[in-house]
């Protein structure tokens, strides 16, 4: 016989909690499996992934549903930032209150509307 009880959670309102033998389990629900699939896209970490406030897992069972899913970590780019960039723009990103995504679109926005901002930022010695 399964002892099986369900609990809604208030934070965040998607997310069901069940109890199976005693081992506190969170549902994957549909946007968390979408989350799950845009986070891999975009080439996160399976570690990144893992602390996403909306995904909250380990990082095995990130790879475990990704594998389920059938979804591919793809192997590190040149295009990744590496991680102190990272962390600095997370926290821009976090102060300002939008995502590290939202903060680079508007940074290559502001750059694009002030054309010499790129010279004097790269300074080619041009």
């Amino acid at each position: 016989m399964d002892n099986h009880i369900e609990a809604e959670v208030e934070s965040p309102p998607i997310e069901t909690i069940c109890v199976v033998n005693g081992i506190l389990k969170t549902r994957w629900t549909d946007e968390r499996i979408a989350r799950l699939g845009f986070l891999v896209g975009l080439g996160w970490s399976g570690e990144r992934i893992a602390a996403d406030p909306l995904i909250r897992s380990t990082t095995n069972n990130i790879h475990r549903q990704a594998q389920r899913f059938g979804l591919r970590f793809r192997a590190a780019s040149a295009t990744q930032l590496q991680k102190p960039i990272r962390e600095v723009l997370d926290a821009a990103a976090m102060k300002r209150g939008i995502t590290q995504e939202k903060l680079i679109q508007l940074i290559l926005a502001t750059l694009a509307q002030e054309p010499t901002l790129i010279d004097n930022i790269l300074d080619d010695g041009e």
